[in-house]
């Protein structure tokens, strides 16, 4: 009788960080590599990724430590007029459309584009649009310049329409290119009565 004896051939890799030759199974994916496994073994990457976020932790618990502890910062304009702190204001305007973070904001007390900046945490571009899309637009907020400063200020007129219930006749796109400076409405953008 013959008995044929199947040989299995396991390949292994060695791991540099636990100094073991494991099989190629215990080895995660990585694409990037020559032979497409991790350098390290499964085992040794668990490892590496508690410690990473145990340190994380010890490190967070840290800082909100000596936050605590720490001198506080002078209060904002904004904290004054809510009686908000400034990061309680940006955790809840975070939720918001950038246009609604600004009135917002501005319903808080935050009076110049740098203020509002600061208070939302958007970026300057945002703020500017989401100014001229109040301002223009809905005619929520209203400027005025004091001391050689723009600021803002919600518009109460507006916000009594609202009250009401009212919608806000709002222009449309073409009809405003009528009021720029130097330029006449056109023929063509006059509506014609039918008879």
């Amino acid at each position: 009788m013959n008995r044929e004896v199947a040989v299995v051939v396991v390949e292994l890799k060695r791991c540099p960080k636990c100094g073991e030759s494991l099989a190629l199974s215990e080895f995660g994916v990585c694409r990037s590599r020559k032979d497409g496994l991790n350098l390290y073994c499964k085992r040794c990457i668990r490892q590496k990724i508690a410690e990473s976020r145990q340190n994380l932790r010890e490190y967070n618990a840290a800082r909100a430590k000596a936050g605590k502890g720490s001198v506080q910062t002078p209060r904002t304009p904004v904290d004054l007029h809510a009686g908000f702190s400034a990061r309680r204001i940006a955790r809840l305007l975070r939720k918001l459309t950038p246009a609604d973070r600004v009135r917002e904001a501005i319903r808080c007390g935050a009076r110049t584009q740098k203020e509002i900046a600061q208070v939302t945490k958007l970026p300057k571009d945002e703020v500017c649009d989401a100014l001229a899309h109040l301002l223009l637009w809905t005619r929520e907020i209203r400027t005025q310049i004091v001391g050689h400063t723009r600021m803002y200020f919600i518009n109460e007129a507006a916000a009594a329409v609202q009250a009401r219930g009212r919608k806000q006749k709002i222009l449309p796109f073409s009809s405003v290119g009528a009021l720029m400076p130097g330029r006449r409405p056109s023929i063509k953008s006059k509506r014609r009565v039918a008879a």
